[in-house]
């Protein structure tokens, strides 16, 4: 089934339909209607009613796909206010930290990122495994790397999807030329993962509008990733390759303590202010217990066409030397290579992913990527054979 663009369906109605069922216009933290009727709400709730609040989150998302014109529906919570502060006090048992005071037991155990973050851990059954692509720092190549390490798992002929989960900045649509594509629904309501380049691909880039910013907070990014996951039918697959939001915030922490990540890829350059965020990469998942596959160091150097000769603009083997310090795999150097950039603007990575220079280099970081997978989880080396 699939929804078309309607106008019957307009912010002010939802917004008028939300007031009718008495819904106070300042718990509304952000609304988008789409053209085609979807509609994605954000609904301000405090830690102390969130049970309630998910009550009346799944009412108000009923209420709302019953209204004419309307096509998927969903509804978000988050504990925050439009000033990003909490209005209501800490909860029970809460210790405030002021600058400069030693931490006591209970308020470290409180931060501890090793514990089991609450609620179950996201998982998804006909998916054998799941890899995280990450980067401490924006800029650094971590999207592209993504999707060209999907495309040669792929080309190995594994079942590979992709879920774009940088949701401030979506790149995956544009460098496969699915930027006008918009999903489908199966009967269940759960959306079809766009199928392009022998890959299946989910985005927010896919169900919000092109030129809407994404000024969303850690939970509300954190429930459309949840939601994209879950309410996707993925169906079976080898890999999901998740190119996750750069840094090592909230929105990082939680999906390395709510998915069942089978490991993470870091991106980085060879210059030291990327490769300082790397260490806080590498610890963040270390202390999730998420096994980190490797490094890639992507713009490693640029080489002159005519005369071979290398230039390292970004500095020299920088992600090797990290690489050894912490003890992790160093699984490939990639130049910067024109060819790489032009095919990801041009929506073609498959272009230049059929005997070219690139996909040899992608080639073998995936099987290194691989190699690593099985070492890091024995359990995982029946579910993939790598000839």
């Amino acid at each position: 089934m699939r929804f078309f663009k309607s106008s019957r369906l307009s912010e002010d109605s939802v917004r008028q339909t939300l007031t009718n069922h008495g819904v106070a216009p300042e718990r509304v933290d952000s609304l988008l209607v789409q053209e085609n009727g979807n509609v994605t709400l954000a609904l301000l709730a405090t830690p102390a009613e969130l049970e309630a609040a998910e009550r009346d989150r799944y009412e108000i998302e009923q209420v709302l796909r019953g209204i004419k014109g309307a096509g998927d529906v969903r509804v978000i919570l988050t504990a925050n206010n439009a000033t990003g502060t909490s209005k209501t006090p800490p909860a029970s048992g809460t210790q405030r930290i002021r600058k400069g005071a030693n931490l006591s037991g209970s308020v470290k155990a409180q931060t501890d990122p090793s514990r089991p973050s609450p609620g179950n851990i996201l998982s998804l059954p006909n998916v054998k495994n799941i890899v995280a692509v990450a980067s401490a720092k924006g800029g650094v190549g971590k999207s592209t790397t993504a999707l060209n390490l999907a495309m040669a798992l792929s080309q190995m002929g594994l079942k590979v999807g992709v879920l774009d989960a940088d949701v401030y900045g979506p790149s995956i649509p544009t460098m496969t030329g699915t930027t006008d594509t918009q999903p489908e629904y199966t009967e269940e309501k759960k959306l079809k993962p766009v199928e392009a380049l022998g890959l299946k691909l989910m985005s927010i880039g896919y169900v919000s509008d092109v030129d809407a910013p994404m000024i969303w907070r850690g939970p509300i990014v954190m429930s459309a990733i949840s939601q994209m996951m879950k309410d996707v039918d993925w169906g079976e697959l080898d890999l999901l390759i998740i190119d996750t939001p750069p840094g090592t915030g909230d929105a990082q922490l939680t999906l390395a303590q709510k998915v069942s990540l089978s490991g993470a890829v870091i991106v980085s350059t060879p210059q030291e202010v990327a490769l300082a965020d790397v260490r806080r990469g590498v610890a963040m998942f270390r202390k999730t217990n998420v096994p980190v596959l490797g490094i890639v160091e992507n713009m490693a150097w640029f080489e002159d066409p005519a005369s071979g000769n290398r230039t390292f603009i970004f500095g020299e083997g920088g992600a090797r030397r990290m690489a050894e310090t912490l003890s992790i795999p160093l699984l490939g150097e990639v130049p910067l290579l024109p060819e790489i950039r032009a095919a990801g603007d041009a929506g073609h990575v498959d272009s230049q992913m059929s005997g070219s220079r690139q996909s040899e280099l992608y080639a073998e970081i995936a099987e290194r990527m691989l190699n690593e997978l099985a070492n890091a989880a024995p359990e995982a080396q029946p579910k993939i054979v790598f000839e």
